[in-house]
């Protein structure tokens, strides 16, 4: 088998040429290397947007029902307030309009965001993208929180629907307790709801509003 030597350099001339050669290949290989890598990530970011806003469109509708039914939840407030006066005063309450033991609480899933964390594609999103997305998530939890604590505020307060009678001081200044609570949280859960839409609105995914239907029945039924 033949062995081709190297030929030997004679001349700086000679030896510039081959190192810019060698230079040049190396170079080469690393742009392609970087463009093959710049087109990978690209396409993960592309169908990691696609499903993040798919999961922040989900949650944008939860966030536009909580909007529309916020009049008839102030009104539920104010009616239990309205019955244990009532029943501070010895009279009759009036009782609900309609009454929802459970609150109005919504599964707000993060497994998109989390498996786009997880696969590191978040990392190559445009920066200012990644941090309206990031001020979304960062609420999700506390609303997990809030909407619990709604959920047994109001069952708890789901005892007025009987129109109870001889409730004692003790439990009287207990439920006012619990109904400011259940206004607090609805103060949270609402004007942290409108915070996502603004967010969702920059980021250029907004959401179906809630059917008129829907707010209606919410409004106008109970459990």
């Amino acid at each position: 088998m033949d062995i081709h030597k190297p030929k030997p350099i004679h001349s700086w001339r000679e030896f510039l040429k081959e190192y810019a050669i060698i230079v040049l290949g190396v170079i080469t290989a690393l742009a392609a290397e970087q463009a093959v890598e710049w087109l990978h990530w690209r396409h993960e970011v592309e169908l990691g947007r696609s499903a993040i806003a798919g999961e922040i469109t989900t949650h944008n509708g939860w966030y536009r029902f909580r909007v529309a039914i916020a009049p008839c939840i102030d009104r539920r407030m104010d009616e239990a307030g309205a019955i244990l006066q009532a029943l501070e005063n010895k009279e009759r309450p009036k009782g609900f309009t309609a009454f929802h033991s459970h609150g109005a609480g919504a599964p707000l899933s993060t497994s998109e965001w989390e498996s786009e964390r997880a696969s590191q594609a978040l990392v190559h999103f445009p920066r200012q993208e990644l941090a309206l997305m990031s001020q979304y998530y960062a609420q999700i939890s506390t609303f997990r929180d809030w909407m619990g604590e709604e959920a047994a505020t109001w069952s708890e307060l789901s005892g007025l629907k009987n129109l109870p009678v001889g409730l004692t001081a003790s439990d009287m200044l207990r439920l006012r307790g619990v109904l400011d609570r259940a206004r607090s949280i609805e103060f949270l859960i609402l004007g942290n709801a409108q915070r996502n839409l603004r967010f969702a609105d920059q980021l250029g995914i907004s959401g179906a509003p809630p059917e008129p239907g829907q707010v209606e029945a919410f409004c106008s039924k109970g459990d």
